[in-house]
């Protein structure tokens, strides 16, 4: 999970995952591929379009093994995709305008975020309404998850602050971290509460990445529009060289 690799791709945790929550997965042969022609097309891309944008890419990437960094695959990924705007983003690609000066700063200081807030690598999963202690006593806001196995516990906190609960309690939250375990997680409906916003930091090179996107569906059904999910996306391999 920290390193995109093949002995992670093959080690039989991932292959267990695969198989729990069904998962179609086909091992890209050139993997791993550079990924900052994608990752630059979503900071082209509007806000908007960038959900369904990353959908296509990690398919083309996880599922149909295709080279990202190739600008007919990108070209075809955005017509699958069917974004509204598409016109927009088929142009600027076949200029190569969407890896511009801007789009580079953003997914600079997005990288350097993701160093500064101590993510070890993806998928890593922010949340900035969570207030908890730290071991020395200080009151913080806003906390990392990081990994696809730790999935029940981003999904507990969203429970307690959807409810309202006090996140730096674990009594708080024991009760949905009990149904939460991986080997058992049921399906089930978020009661109405308050809105909460989680941070979902990714690139494309990395296996366990596409898990953790494959895992926010779930989330997405829980909570309903009671969730909002910003997509970060930025340079694994810059944390590799900290």
């Amino acid at each position: 999970m920290f390193n995109p690799t093949k002995k992670a791709i093959t080690s039989s945790a991932f292959r267990r995952t695969l198989r729990r929550y069904r998962i179609p997965y086909n091992e890209p042969p050139q993997h791993p591929i550079k990924t900052t022609a994608p990752l630059r097309l979503l900071y082209f891309a509007d806000e908007s379009q960038r959900p369904p944008l990353t959908h296509a890419l990690f398919h083309a990437y996880w599922v149909e093994g295709k080279d990202v960094s190739n600008k007919t695959v990108l070209l075809d990924v955005v017509r699958k995709a069917r974004v509204s705007g598409s016109h927009r983003l088929i142009e600027a690609i076949e200029k190569g305008s969407h890896e511009g000066e801007r789009e580079r700063k953003e997914l600079e200081m997005t990288t350097d975020l993701a160093v500064q807030r101590g993510s070890p690598g993806v998928p890593a999963f922010w949340i900035p309404d969570e207030v908890w202690i730290d071991r020395h006593g200080e009151r913080k806001e806003g906390r990392l998850y990081w990994g696809q196995d730790r999935m029940h516990f981003v999904e507990a906190v969203l429970t307690a602050l959807n409810e309202g609960k006090d996140t730096n309690n674990l009594s708080t939250i024991s009760k949905p971290l009990q149904s939460l375990i991986p080997r058992c997680i049921p399906e089930r409906k978020i009661a109405e509460g308050e809105q909460v916003k989680l941070e979902f930091w990714y690139d494309f090179s990395s296996p366990w990445a596409f898990l953790g996107w494959a895992s926010l569906a779930r989330l997405r059904r829980q909570f309903g529009t009671k969730l909002q999910i910003e997509m970060k996306p930025f340079l694994l391999g810059i944390l590799f060289r900290e």
